[in-house]
């Protein structure tokens, strides 16, 4: 199988990097001096192994290379929204986030294999490449000293955005701070939440030191000093909520290390409020930074526009670092597009999604129970809704909001039989795109950083600050201001926020975990997972058009799976068995 790697946009790059995936740059055994001679012998040629490190190490929790192999990615067909209560995995029981759905990830699933969303040996594949790099790019004689250490700054900060996705996954993990040879012991033992936590920082305060505020436009869509901050920003976020910053962890998982008992593996041992002002800051500095370098929220007084620009659009003004991968066929974009087939076409959004996006007119929509309710509610309801579920979700028998006079995105286009409409098809990410087969999944998008600094200063007790930097989100949407200060209920408001203006950007899943939400067991990842059901026309046994359906009601589709246990990833067994890693309780 091959593939194209396009992590920059210059058409360069991307004549350099079609490679077969067994020929992959850096990946040569140890020892191989000649190889890596080679690569970084000229300034053209380590572009490629450049693009492979954001290829490898901006991949993490996406559906990609290496799926059907337990060594790397293991999400099998599958994507995080299918596990995190956004959308309903109703499909294959072979699929990963049918089987997690339903009785939980494991450490082994009985065939070696670590069912979760995550590879977790995967993540130090692409941190040692990025150690690899830095380590060898003084050996390229035609490139400055200056651009040599903007692309250690680039390697650090993709290094510590695997260490990011690892924390938030796992607690603390091992630390490795450099490529590993035959003489290194590989055994490294699990750091404290801490230790990780100091060790991201640490990474990205040097990476933020060395890198560009912006690039030319041929390599547009690599890390800025921004991309940096915000790195550092959504580390501490995690540290601050109460899964880490808490007394006491969320399961006892006994024994000690040498920093004291194994607890503090998954949990800071301790409450301390100046975590959530760190967080702020941090944040601040990102939005700052910005600000100043003509990033913005995207807000012309149009809620589904905007909000479908600054989530599908490339290279948009809102976007700060994004996905910019591509495969030739299978996978990525298919499992999020309801046009390529099996794979997509039944995971539908999921009842809890849908009520927590608001009517136009800020209101809270009311939808049928287990009574059915006339298709022209149905319909008129749906037109109510606001942009922003416009922009992400097709409606039953209507076509798609965001991409308005186009057959390919019609709704007898998009329909394929009974029970898959669910409470919308998935259309995020395709604003406007006609038949264009890919998107650039957004991974730092600037509305995330409103909402943390929303979330952090209505922790530290400071409302109005909270406001101002919710609103901001909320006039983009079309809503009215909110003006609540208590902080319990502000809080809540905050939440929702996140859930409709982060639907399958990667968020849910862990946001819910590290709130340690009290539904967490009742519809959000487990407990009844609901749905839209419909009545047909006589005669019909699905529909594509209105004059196709009579009624609707909500229906519980499956029950899923929730264990205290779940709040963290498991590590692969296979790990856990050379004795040099504590496995998370639970597993």
């Amino acid at each position: 199988m091959k593939r194209i790697l396009y992590t920059l946009i210059s058409a360069t790059v991307i004549a350099l990097l079609s490679i077969s995936c067994q020929e992959e740059f850096l990946e040569k055994p140890l020892g191989s001096d000649t190889t890596v001679d080679s690569i970084f012998s000229t300034s053209q040629k380590v572009q490629a192994a450049i693009a492979q490190a954001y290829s490898w190490s901006l991949l993490s929790g996406l559906p990609g290379e290496g799926t059907w192999d337990g060594d790397f990615q293991t999400f099998r067909e599958s994507t995080m929204s299918m596990i995190a209560g956004e959308v309903n995995a109703t499909y294959q029981s072979w699929q990963d986030a049918y089987k997690i759905e339903r009785g939980g990830m494991t450490a082994d699933d009985g065939s070696g294999r670590t069912l979760s969303e995550d590879g977790f040996n995967y993540n130090y594949v692409a941190i040692r490449h990025n150690y690899l790099v830095i380590e060898n790019i003084e050996k390229v004689q035609d490139m400055s000293a200056d651009e040599k250490e903007q692309i250690k700054g680039e390697m650090k900060a993709l290094i510590a955005y695997r260490y990011e996705e690892m924390l938030k996954r796992y607690g603390g993990v091992p630390v490795v701070r450099k490529s590993l040879s035959v003489e290194d012991s590989i055994k490294i033992p699990r750091a404290t939440v801490q230790e990780t936590l100091d060790f991201i920082v640490e990474l990205t305060n040097e990476a933020a030191a060395v890198l560009p505020d912006s690039y030319p436009p041929q390599w547009k869509g690599r890390i800025t000093k921004g991309v940096a901050l915000a790195i550092k920003a959504e580390a501490l976020m995690y540290a601050a909520r109460p899964l880490f910053n808490s007394a006491t962890p969320y399961l006892n998982l006994g024994g000690s290390n040498d920093s004291g008992s194994n607890n503090n593996l998954v949990s800071f041992g301790n409450v301390d409020q100046s975590r959530w002002q760190r967080a702020a800051d941090a944040n601040k500095a990102v939005l700052d930074w910005a600000l100043a370098n003509g990033y913005h929220i995207i807000n012309t007084g149009s809620p589904l526009d905007d909000y479908g620009t600054a989530t599908s659009t490339p290279s948009n003004d809102e976007v700060l670092l994004a996905y910019k991968h591509q495969y030739e066929g299978e996978n990525f974009f298919d499992l999020f597009n309801i046009h390529s087939g099996y794979m997509a076409e039944h995971n539908g959004m999921s009842y809890t999604q849908i009520t927590q996006y608001y009517k136009q007119d800020g209101t809270d929509q009311t939808w049928a129970g287990e009574t059915p309710l006339p298709y022209t509610e149905y319909y008129n309801k749906m037109q109510e809704m606001e942009g922003r579920y416009k922009a992400s979700a097709i409606a039953a028998g209507i076509d798609a909001w965001n991409n308005p006079n186009s057959e390919y995105w019609s709704s007898p286009s998009v329909s394929r039989g009974a029970g898959r409409e669910a409470c919308g098809r998935r259309s995020k990410f395709w604003y406007h795109a006609d038949t264009r087969s890919w998107f650039e999944y957004p991974i730092y998008r600037l509305a995330e950083v409103y909402l943390n600094l929303a979330e952090a200063y209505n922790e530290l007790g400071q409302p109005n600050d909270a406001l101002t930097y919710l609103n901001v989100i909320r006039d983009r949407a079309g809503l009215p201001d909110v003006t609540e200060t208590d902080q319990t209920l502000l809080r809540q408001i905050i939440q929702r926020e996140w859930a409709i203006e982060f639907y399958e950007e990667g968020h849910r899943l862990f946001d819910v975990k590290h709130w340690k939400l009290e539904d967490i067991d009742n519809g959000l990842i487990g407990g009844p997972k609901k749905a839209f059901a419909f009545v047909y026309a006589p005669g019909r046994n699905s529909g594509s058009i209105p004059a196709h359906y009579v009624s609707y009601w909500t229906r519980v589709v499956y029950t899923g799976f929730w264990s205290d246990k779940q709040y963290l990833h498991p590590f692969p067994s296979r790990e856990v068995n050379k004795g040099y890693l504590v496995q998370n309780p639970g597993y």
